[in-house]
């Protein structure tokens, strides 16, 4: 099979895709089905820690030169892929080049969160628009769970069959052995992590509250630091620049390399992931896979991922949230069972699995 790949998205832009299709190419890059593997990439988009895989005989870098997600840099996709004669091309996300593509295209949509939480109408226009284009010309849509993929086929126009191929993890967040990225300066005691974003689903207001209120009552020590990782957006609301937090230690790190996230995951006291809403919730398998105790929100993507290996709390509410916190930072015993637990189930979920399913779904799909 000849297969070309988006990567686009390999880029700091979309921490979570980026890592996602990256992992997948490595896989695909050893699979002994992909007899060629191209990768499209645009150097105009910055990549400062994503590894793409390396050319050799099988694996191929295609680079665009166009402004990125342009009509003229879907126009060079379209040729790159007539030149490879390439089966399918993957794409990981919904935005697909706006030019016929002379192959078959698997898309995979992550969520549809902007048509289920509140959102800006200009917002749901354009994912509803996006979404009738892919039900229109994809030969084949994937999700990343089983709940993901029932939201996206109540949303698809036409209708289309979403297949649910869950993500995985990367080996290194498994190891036990210390890497050599030492933890930021900024980081001086123990500390509540936090790896998300600052779109509105991912609530990061109640967890902000919910740490600050633990730590001014005294009922975390004094020396703890809330930290929040991600990408974190300007023109979104960042609660922890509010006044009422401003004397607090909360230490904000702006997409991290892998190196630097697996520290972070190792010398964590506790991991916290406030959003009401996920497709999937990778950070979630990376806490579990680092044997880090965790505390989220009872969605039902989010429980099919972490199981009973995790502390559930409503995280509509701060003061719960507080609570639970503060029962949980001081409970050796409690938060052993949970890495334990967490560390088990993360074994669950491999990129190797993940590609070796995509892979099964193109060879056996036949067009609708």
């Amino acid at each position: 099979m000849k297969l070309c790949v988006d990567l686009r998205y390999a880029t700091d832009k979309f921490p979570g895709i980026g890592r996602m299709v990256t992992a997948l190419a490595h896989e695909f890059a050893q699979h002994p089905q992909i007899d060629q593997l191209d990768l499209l990439i645009n150097p105009r988009n910055s990549n400062t820690h994503l590894t793409i895989p390396t050319i050799n005989p099988k694996v191929h870098h295609h680079l665009l030169n166009a402004a990125p997600f342009s009509l003229a840099e879907a126009w060079q996709m379209r040729r790159i892929m007539a030149t490879t004669n390439a089966d399918w091309f993957y794409t990981p996300y919904l935005r697909v080049p706006m030019v016929p593509i002379p192959c078959k295209l698997l898309v995979t949509i992550h969520d549809v969160i902007p048509l289920t939480t509140p959102a800006p109408w200009w917002v749901k226009i354009g994912l509803r628009g996006a979404l009738t284009l892919v039900a229109l010309r994809a030969n084949a849509i994937t999700s990343v769970s089983a709940h993901a993929a029932q939201q996206v086929t109540a949303q698809l126009w036409p209708h289309r069959s979403v297949h649910a191929i869950t993500n995985g993890v990367a080996e290194q967040f498994f190891t036990q052995q210390p890497n050599d990225t030492p933890l930021p300066p900024s980081i001086t005691g123990p500390f509540c992590l936090c790896v998300s974003s600052n779109q509105p689903h991912k609530n990061l207001a109640t967890l902000v509250a919910a740490w600050a209120d633990a730590y001014m009552r005294g009922t975390i020590p004094a020396q703890s630091q809330l930290v929040l990782v991600g990408q974190f957006s300007p023109h979104r609301p960042q609660p922890w620049r509010d006044a009422r937090y401003q004397q607090l230690p909360i230490v904000v790190i702006g997409a991290p390399d892998d190196a630097l996230l697996n520290t972070l995951y190792r010398h964590a006291t506790v991991f916290v992931l406030p959003s009401l809403a996920e497709g999937f919730g990778l950070p979630l398998v990376e806490a579990m896979a680092s044997s880090l105790p965790i505390i989220c929100h009872p969605h039902p993507a989010i429980r099919a991922v972490v199981g009973d290996a995790a502390i559930l709390c409503d995280m509509h509410d701060s003061a719960q949230l507080a609570q639970h916190i503060t029962s949980l930072w001081d409970d050796q015993p409690r938060q052993q069972q949970l890495r334990e637990a967490g560390n088990q189930r993360a074994q669950l979920f491999h990129w190797r699995t993940a590609a070796a399913a995509y892979i099964q779904l193109m060879q056996s799909h036949v067009p609708q």
